[in-house]
């Protein structure tokens, strides 16, 4: 009888927390069956255990300063060895890409180390919760137990600014990523990245993989998590946000920041260019 106990308060739990993820989407479900996708789709995805609010996403967007990040962590003897490795072992594919998109093997190399460790890691949280969290969390409330308990009238009026601009942006990348998923037959639920959304080894979100990724090996598909097709990707955003042979290290820091808003990481990421080059000589 015990375990007979057991097992009904187990399944209460999971029916209640069941619960309370619908209704925290509850209005995101509203939205998306508003903006034309099919109720039946919108049911079927929201009612699915692996859809999850995580709330422990909100105080991080609020809190995040690139320029704070350690981004020296990549110019350590120990990155930049494997970098070197990267460079040699991969030196086809890599003269391959810069040959067609004019973009530095080296500074491909940069990018990849900064964005997935080469490929190493990509994220761990669910693209689809990451981005369905943020597009309800526009509502102030739902956010602010997650937050220090003291705000200024003015920090939280700015806060919610944010948070409003971020809710924005997320549901509208939820949607490009319900669009991929439909025209690539994924499964939107499968898909991991990091906490902001972004996936693969070159880190795109949804609109960035729509817009700028390339089919590198002609197998007929795009996969972010092979090395060809995340490097052309890579290269192609770049090229088309303004890279070219020539460009002044200035140049080149402005069209990287359109990857990353962020001056430490296009700093970073030249730098480690540069000393990929100097150990070629």
């Amino acid at each position: 009888m015990k375990t007979l106990g057991w097992v009904f308060l187990l399944w209460g739990l999971l029916a209640s927390t069941a619960l309370a993820e619908v209704s925290v989407f509850a209005s995101l479900k509203e939205r998306l069956i508003r903006d034309g996708l099919s109720p039946e789709r919108v049911e079927r995805l929201l009612s699915d255990p692996r859809v999850k609010f995580l709330p422990q996403i909100m105080p991080r967007k609020l809190t995040w300063d690139e320029t704070k990040l350690p981004y020296q962590q990549f110019l350590r003897p120990k990155r930049l060895a494997r970098a070197r490795a990267f460079l040699r072992d991969y030196a086809g594919l890599l003269k391959e890409i810069e040959a067609t998109y004019g973009v530095e093997k080296e500074v491909l190399v940069g990018l990849l180390l900064v964005e997935s460790d080469l490929g190493r890691h990509h994220g761990r949280y669910e693209v689809f919760n990451v981005l369905a969290s943020m597009a309800v969390s526009a509502d102030w409330e739902r956010v602010k137990p997650y937050l220090r308990r003291e705000l200024s009238p003015e920090e939280e009026a700015r806060l919610k600014r944010i948070m409003a601009r971020r809710s924005r942006w997320a549901y509208r990348e939820l949607k490009v990523l319900l669009e991929l998923s439909e025209k690539y037959g994924l499964d939107p639920l499968a898909l991991k990245g990091s906490i902001f959304g972004a996936f693969g080894y070159p880190q795109f979100v949804p609109s960035s993989f729509r817009d700028y990724a390339v089919d590198g090996d002609g197998d007929g598909r795009i996969d972010l998590y092979t090395l060809t097709d995340a490097l052309a990707s890579a290269a192609n955003y770049l090229r088309r946000h303004g890279w070219r042979p020539g460009l002044s290290r200035e140049e080149k820091k402005r069209v990287l920041m359109t990857y990353n808003h962020s001056e430490p990481y296009a700093e970073t990421i030249l730098e480690i260019a540069e000393r990929l080059r100097g150990s070629e000589k």
